[in-house]
């Protein structure tokens, strides 16, 4: 590994004051693997956030369908779970969760009675700021090893996969 390389990853490794790091010894050639490093990556981000969301009783499942809910209103279950590609059972335990928290309510769908619409009520409203402010910190902290344009071009790359990989739904975002 030539020394350039063993700068960026330590600094890739950099300590949080919050979150201790897990002692992680990978290899050489798992390091130049894209899906490990983008598991790996995925595994570290989901942790941090889980830690940043303790203090709401949430956890990253749930801060995202309050999100998915704040931008697209109500929605039904089925409608949910393709938003978030969540499986219908996942997304059923998670309304439940909500529910008694207090923070969705499932009412009749207006147009299918066969199932329910989901619903933000007051109290889920008012913690969307607290989710969305440990989202952004959690990404600065995150992503703090990386200078902005290099965030930017990881944000557009990030995205390009995921619109190429995913049959996404071509309705206005």
């Amino acid at each position: 590994m030539i020394i350039e390389e063993k700068m960026v990853l330590k600094k890739l490794i950099k300590k949080t004051p919050q979150t201790p790091l897990p002692l992680f010894i990978p290899t050489e050639k798992l390091l130049g693997r894209s899906g490990f490093l983008l598991n790996k990556a995925a595994q570290r981000v989901r942790e941090v956030y889980e830690e940043a969301l303790k203090s709401t009783g949430l956890t990253a499942k749930h801060a995202g369908v309050l999100m998915i809910l704040e931008e697209k209103g109500s929605l039904s279950q089925n409608e949910l779970g393709k938003c978030a590609y969540i499986d219908r059972t996942t997304v059923v335990g998670l309304m439940d969760d909500l529910e008694k928290l207090g923070l969705v309510e499932r009412k009749e769908h207006p147009t299918d009675r066969r199932s329910h619409a989901i619903y933000l009520t007051a109290k889920g409203k008012e913690i969307l700021p607290v989710i969305d402010k440990n989202a952004v910190e959690m990404e600065r902290k995150f992503l703090g090893c990386l200078s902005s344009p290099e965030q930017k071009s990881l944000i557009q790359i990030l995205r390009k996969l995921v619109l190429n990989h995913f049959n996404v739904s071509k309705e206005p975002r």
